[in-house]
């Protein structure tokens, strides 16, 4: 059984005099959802792009199922499905109609497509919409119209830009779902977000990169226990307290997020403080924290980086 669904080896890929990408490494294994995501302009797209046979690498290499993004892009495009970061459906054509033909295209009889169609307007919850042009259509339907179609196609290796970018948190939740199982069923997802929580909850492995470089990849739960801290408390600012007495925060302007290695040592720190101190919430460290902590190094959890 093929072990890797993509490798990427050093990837760069310079626009001009510009590097858009600089040195993309990491592995998504058959079968399992891989996250990529980092900062706007960090090169996720482009990373994506390369993989996808839109774009040639400046420099190192890449490997789809197996084959070479270079010589056997006849090939990759035929066993995957790639829906851009900013793509959206014709507007002359119904969700049904978009769906179908996508399919067809792809070589799909039309009694096959037709019925895919319907299973997949009837899983994201949009079969009520399948018959009015998608020019009447919200942003959101429209979104997810274009993700249905792309999951629809069964390709081996599917490549997914921001798929539920601006879809509300409820339609978010169907999109996961519909995701994961394509997943369970065989297929390899590679897929970008801003959305940490996002990220923890469906990926399989994140890929972190930043200035178009990989910072670190490795499973969600992995990446949140490399944080030398295990907990953080949201609290209110006060004049009498001094942020270099805290340790390990980051400043929100009003508020303060407070790390530690425990729940009783935050409650504690702040206690001996003020014991007037609002504390809006606590709980364990998350993806997002650990994003933050490793895109800045540390940096921006103030003077001190050890508790």
């Amino acid at each position: 059984m093929l072990e890797a669904a993509i490798e990427a080896v050093h990837l760069g890929r310079k626009f001009d005099n510009v590097w858009g990408l600089r040195d993309a490494s990491f592995l998504a294994k058959n079968h399992e959802l891989t996250v990529l995501v980092g900062p706007n302009g960090a090169g996720k797209t482009t990373t994506i792009r390369i993989l996808t046979t839109v774009l040639k690498p400046s420099k190192g290499h890449a490997r789809v199922l197996g084959m070479d993004v270079l010589k056997d892009y006849e090939k990759i495009r035929r066993r995957i499905a790639y829906l851009p970061q900013d793509y959206s459906v014709p507007w002359d054509v119904t969700p049904e109609e978009y769906i179908t033909w996508n399919l067809v295209i792809r070589g799909w009889s039309l009694y096959d497509a037709k019925d895919k169609a319907r299973e997949w307007l009837n899983l994201f919850e949009i079969s009520n919409i399948k018959d009015k042009p998608c020019r009447t259509l919200s942003g959101g339907e429209r979104r997810r119209v274009a993700v249905a179609a792309a999951l629809a196609t069964n390709a081996d290796v599917i490549f997914l830009d921001e798929p539920t970018a601006g879809l509300d948190p409820e339609i978010k939740q169907v999109v996961w779902r519909s995701i994961r199982e394509i997943v369970s069923s065989g297929a390899s997802i590679l897929l970008t977000t801003h959305d940490m929580r996002e990220a923890q909850i469906l990926a399989d492995k994140v890929v972190l990169i930043n200035n178009g470089v990989t910072v670190i990849e490795g499973e969600p739960k992995e990446l949140i226990n490399s944080l030398p801290y295990k907990y953080k408390i949201v609290i209110g600012k006060s004049k009498f307290i001094n942020l270099d007495d805290l340790g390990s925060f980051i400043d929100l302007g009003d508020r303060v997020i407070l790390y530690t290695k425990t729940r009783r040592e935050a409650i504690n720190l702040v206690e001996e403080i003020d014991p007037n101190v609002k504390i809006h919430s606590m709980g364990y460290v998350e993806l997002e924290d650990a994003y933050l902590y490793l895109i800045t190094k540390g940096e921006n959890f103030g003077s001190s980086n050890e508790n």
